[in-house]
């Protein structure tokens, strides 16, 4: 927790920033919803855990690595599914007038994951604030400015659309869930979770993977089944039913066609 008497005041893009507070701590039961007021801005980054963030009454999963960034007039609240260790930056905007490129960090907000380009930053944060050592404000003002240009690069914020996934922990998710419940997803299921349209996943898997939903979830199936049947004493009789196939005739064609379309000799 900061709790120096000396405010650390700072500017970047013409926008004037206040330290109002820095803790870092474990979130074992349901954070409750808080509504952030004006001229506020919170800058959250998970060490570690696993859980849901609920902003403005909308759920996005959140792990180690995710950083979540809360604006004014925005409500949120933290709901872990294991312990969560949170770093938390609250600072106050004194000045919103800033270069256009900046902006968009005071009046949206954020959720992402960054793969370990911020944890540093978070950390040397962490130390300066706790022990307060000679120059500990010049080097906390250089950190709080690369954590918020690191956040808006991975934001893409130059570009023409924000979204709350890069490409790396997009393509991670997708195959994280069709792999895992390749038995029950379905595509609407799945948009819905990545905050995506249909179409947009549609084109996005069609750009990443050169195959539709459908191909990507009938290979994953497939290749549960290539691991059952080697690795286990499993019978195709019980497999199929297991995958949804009607016959044990239906099922061996469709895993025929799989091996042929990744060229593997099946004779």
């Amino acid at each position: 927790m900061f709790n120096s008497k000396e405010s650390i005041k700072f500017m970047m893009a013409k926008i004037f920033f206040t330290l109002a507070n820095f803790s870092y701590k474990t979130i074992d039961e349901v954070l409750p919803s808080t509504y952030h007021g004006m001229k506020t801005l919170e800058i959250n980054y998970i060490r570690s855990g696993s859980g849901v963030a609920v902003i403005n009454n909308k759920e996005y999963k959140i792990k180690e690595g995710t950083y979540i960034v809360i604006p004014e007039f925005v409500s949120y609240s933290i709901i872990p599914s294991t312990n969560i260790n949170i770093f938390s930056i609250y600072l106050l905007i004194d000045d919103k007038t800033g270069f256009k490129e900046y902006t968009p960090l005071l009046d949206k907000y954020f959720i992402g994951n960054d793969y370990g380009r911020l944890i540093n930053d978070f950390d040397e944060l962490h130390y300066e604030l706790k022990n307060l050592n000679f120059g500990y404000n010049e080097i906390v003002v250089s950190i709080f400015k690369k954590i918020i240009v690191k956040i808006l690069r991975n934001e893409k914020i130059s570009g023409k659309r924000i979204s709350h996934w890069d490409t790396e922990s997009l393509q991670y998710e997708i195959e994280s869930i069709i792999t895992k419940e390749f038995s029950k997803i379905t595509i609407h299921n799945l948009a819905n979770r990545l905050h995506l349209s249909i179409r947009e996943l549609q084109r996005y898997l069609l750009k990443n993977y050169n195959k539709s939903f459908n191909e990507l979830k009938t290979e994953a199936k497939m290749n549960y089944a290539s691991n059952k049947l080697i690795y286990s004493d499993i019978k195709i009789s019980k497999l199929y039913e297991e995958l949804g196939y009607s016959t044990p005739e239906h099922f061996s064609y469709a895993f025929k066609n799989i091996l042929i379309s990744h060229h593997f000799n099946i004779d």
